[in-house]
């Protein structure tokens, strides 16, 4: 339940990313541009990663990922836990 909770302030890392590109100037937008890309690309490779957690969760792939493109862990981890999946060789 918390996690459900948690993954809702994703948001405000995108929105602020974003909001800071966008109406930002100098360094504000830059510090923006920086967050933007750095969680787009620390998602993709979580999704990459935990790619046999969301085969075995079953449901669409397209899915998955975008829901880890949005929310990286607060996606995958709830099924990490329902699947009862070892982190370590997983």
């Amino acid at each position: 339940m918390q996690m459900d909770r948690l993954k809702y302030s994703v948001w405000i890392l995108w929105f602020g990313a974003s909001g800071a590109m966008w109406l930002g100037s100098g360094a504000v937008a830059r510090a923006g541009q920086i967050a933007f890309w750095l969680t787009l690309v620390a998602h993709a490779v979580e999704f990459v990663a935990k790619r046999r957690v969301f085969e075995r969760a079953g449901g669409s792939m397209f899915h998955h990922f975008v829901q880890t493109m949005i929310y990286g862990l607060f996606h995958w981890k709830p099924l990490e836990e329902q699947l009862g999946v070892d982190t370590a060789t997983e």
